[in-house]
């Protein structure tokens, strides 16, 4: 079969509009970005119950989870079996460093009045909703939210 635009160019007034159209839209979106006009957030809802954790890493690969101002740990950490937990934390450790934050400060846990499951870190700004990967990834942070403190070992 033959091509029935072989031979003609493409209009130029609809390359020049297309490019227009797209710039419009980059600019726009920039101005939203930058100035918050005409954006929206949803505002979080209350919490329901928080707790602030430390997590500090051992020379044998565990990591115990504590409470500021508490005797004792409200976890134990294993490489090879927490890994979910672990690896939200390397991310966040990996942020704190570049915004040359304290790497022992407390990072808060709360669960929201509307089932929302927050890991915050208050130094950066930092806001995981856990419940985007999963309810037994998101369970293995709500273990900690009501875990009980018990002597370290």
């Amino acid at each position: 079969m033959s091509d029935p635009f072989e031979g003609r160019p493409f209009p130029r007034e609809v390359l020049i509009g297309a490019a227009l159209l797209i710039g419009f839209v980059i600019v726009a979106a920039a101005m939203v970005r930058f100035t918050g006009v005409g954006g929206t957030e949803t505002p979080l809802a209350p919490i329901i119950e928080s707790r602030q954790l430390v997590f500090t890493d051992h020379d044998d690969g565990t990591t115990t989870v504590s409470v500021p101002g508490e005797a004792g740990v409200v976890a134990e950490l294993k490489s090879g079996e927490d890994g979910f937990i672990l690896g939200v934390m390397r991310g966040m450790v990996r942020e704190r460093k570049s915004y040359n934050a304290e790497l022992s400060a407390p990072y808060i846990l709360s669960l929201r009045q509307d089932g929302r499951l927050l890991f915050e870190d208050p130094l950066t700004g930092r806001r995981i909703d856990l419940r985007a990967f999963g309810p037994t990834n998101a369970g293995s942070f709500a273990q900690l939210l009501r875990a009980e403190i018990r002597p370290s070992s």
